[in-house]
């Protein structure tokens, strides 16, 4: 047996080498900062650990299930659509854009008249409407996922380890809001953490509505 070959069936078919490029994939794209752990780390300076739970968890099944659907090819069709492809870009954009103001507006720790904790289903929405996160889907799809001699199995392996990064990338996100709280009482301290996270949660928005446009070709 070759020295990377899988140990045993639960890598399903993935070699050892392979197995690690995709976990390093992973970290790399969903530890990253972006509008995710943004929204994290808010959460958690803003109301705690624990209800950044709902936001980690929506993550998780968002990016699980998108990568399902794109291993059914309903991500190429998505992708290949300019129509589509606008929609989701545009509403991805301008749910960012919402909730940047939000957070920028509020003044207070739990403050839930302005900002509120995003709820399970408020997350999954949110990365349905992220158009990169279709397209790293795809991209896993198609290295990952296509070819398997048990596809079931392959599937439910990746969709597990992507749920799974995608929970825990934003919790460590989370709990390092979380420890800022006793600091972010002082003095006015938390109105310009929420302004800075909003105008980061902005920018990154407005970098994504022209940096990641579909093309209309």
């Amino acid at each position: 047996m070759p020295m990377d070959a899988a140990p045993a069936g639960w890598l399903a078919g993935l070699s050892v080498t392979q197995f690690a490029a995709l976990l390093s994939l992973m970290t790399v794209g969903l530890f990253t900062p972006g509008p995710n752990t943004t929204i994290a780390a808010v959460t958690g300076a803003n109301f705690g650990l624990r209800a950044t739970l709902p936001h980690c968890i929506g993550v998780a099944l968002g990016f699980a299930s998108i990568l399902a659907l794109c291993a059914a090819g309903v991500g190429a069709l998505i992708v290949a659509s300019p129509v589509l492809a606008t929609i989701v870009h545009l509403a991805g954009v301008a749910y960012l854009l919402w909730l940047a103001a939000k957070i920028g507006r509020s003044a207070a720790l739990s403050e839930r008249q302005v900002l509120a904790p995003l709820s399970v289903w408020q997350s999954v929405a949110l990365q349905y409407a992220n158009i990169k996160a279709w397209m790293l889907a795809l991209a896993i799809a198609a290295s990952y996922m296509s070819g398997a001699a048990s596809p079931l199995q392959r599937g439910l392996l990746v969709c597990a380890v992507f749920g799974v990064f995608g929970f825990l990338s934003n919790g460590a996100y989370g709990a390092m809001g979380a420890s800022l709280r006793q600091w972010l009482q002082v003095g006015q301290r938390i109105r310009w953490f929420n302004r800075a996270m909003g105008l980061a949660l902005a920018a990154t928005a407005l970098w994504i509505a022209f940096a990641g446009r579909p093309a209309l070709s």
